[in-house]
């Protein structure tokens, strides 16, 4: 929440978008989101998500980013409330990663280079990367 009150949507290094609604756009945005559970929630019911189940299913995923890969990231929900919620990353070529920690400690790690870019190009996010609003 702090980093949607802060921060608009925005892109790192070309490549992951993080969505966050715009003031007046939320209806298209939830319609938006609703689309991407409907997806994931068809990719649970052939068995492709290693388990993952779409929320509202009780540890269910909330889509909060993508990148121009076609790679989705999720919130993984938990019953402790959205400060305990998890990163769950889902690339285009079937991998399936989990990051124990917050979404800003993800991306922050992600820049900074102390989280691995599991499952995403090796190379992301650069030594420099450009964050873009």
């Amino acid at each position: 929440m702090e980093l949607a009150e802060r921060y608009p949507a925005f892109l790192i290094a070309d490549f992951l978008n993080l969505q966050i609604p715009d003031p007046g756009e939320e209806v298209a945005f939830a319609r938006g989101a609703k689309e991407l559970l409907q997806s994931l929630e068809a990719l649970h019911d052939e068995g492709m998500t290693e388990g993952y189940v779409p929320y509202p299913e009780p540890g269910g995923l909330i889509p909060w980013g993508d990148s121009t890969d076609g790679d989705n990231f999720y919130w993984r929900t938990g019953p402790d409330g959205p400060d305990s919620w998890t990163v769950v990353v889902e690339t285009r070529n079937g991998y399936w990663g989990t990051y124990d920690g917050t979404l800003t400690e993800y991306l922050t790690g992600l820049v900074t280079g102390a989280v691995e870019p599991d499952g995403l190009p090796p190379d992301f996010p650069g030594e420099n990367p450009t964050v873009i609003s």
